[in-house]
């Protein structure tokens, strides 16, 4: 398997995730291997295949759930389309375990807000749960852009009052400086519908498909052109505007009234 594979740096970020989560030293888990620490971040960082007997000895150090889905992943080769498919159970979990480990995420949407910026009613509305993972919070210190088409906080969700309340919500995630972008609903989006995610991992970028039932792992994609792009086309100043718009105009059909 060619180390340009997504797949050793998705195993390597989910095992990192796992360790820390565990509040295992970096030290303990070489030990484990009979390796040098800079091998053990090597591996983590995507830089060194993951053996089939390091994993089984790691995830049993970490007391980690998933193991048969990390081997499957580490078994998968690229297909035709340089896609590897996890659509085990926990996918979203290990997805999670990749966000948290990126420098830089940049997540475009053109159908449904992206999963982190959802209230728990919006995220039951769209038939979406908030992912848990046990053991003790990472702390992620990478930086996040999201992308969010202007016609998805156009359209809505179940009920105008809702989704005026997840609209609310997000002007105060901008207040509190989380980047959102609302790219003008007029430019023709260059991608499929759907959320798109690019991960700036450690051992180079990846980009991700997530879906409710599986996620798909890139190692190539055109879509990096196609971000940025949709980034260059919006502001903070333009994005805070589309988001009063269309606040008021959900809250105003909510009480019944015309703007």
């Amino acid at each position: 398997m060619s180390l340009s594979n997504p797949v050793t740096r998705v195993v390597g970020a989910c095992l990192r995730d796992a360790r820390e989560r565990r509040m295992i030293l970096p030290e303990q888990g070489a030990e484990a291997l009979g390796i040098d620490l800079p091998s053990l971040i090597a591996l983590e960082e995507g830089h060194r295949r993951v053996s089939p007997a390091a994993l089984d000895a790691l995830t049993d150090l970490y007391r980690c759930t998933g193991t048969d889905a990390l081997r499957q992943l580490l078994a998968q080769r690229l297909d035709r389309a340089d896609v590897v498919r996890d659509q085990e159970p926990g996918h979203a979990r290990r997805f999670g375990a990749c966000a948290d480990s990126a420098s830089l995420t940049r997540w475009q949407s053109t159908v449904l807000l992206p999963g982190p910026l959802q209230t728990p009613h919006y995220a039951l509305s769209v038939g979406e749960a908030p992912v848990t993972r046990p053991g003790a919070p990472r702390d992620v210190t990478g930086s996040v852009v999201y992308l969010v088409d202007e016609r998805v906080i156009q359209r809505g969700s179940d009920s105008a009052r809702l989704m005026a309340e997840q609209l609310d919500h997000l002007l105060r995630l901008l207040d509190s400086g989380t980047d959102i972008r609302i790219v003008p609903g007029t430019r023709p989006v260059p991608q499929p519908a759907g959320h798109l995610v690019e991960l700036h991992l450690p051992g180079g970028p990846v980009w991700v498909r997530p879906g409710p039932d599986r996620v798909d792992y890139c190692g190539t994609s055109g879509f990096a052109s196609a971000i940025t792009a949709s980034f260059a086309a919006t502001d903070e100043a333009s994005s805070r505007a589309a988001l009063e718009r269309a606040a008021n105009a959900h809250r105003a059909l909510a009480d019944g009234t015309t703007l």
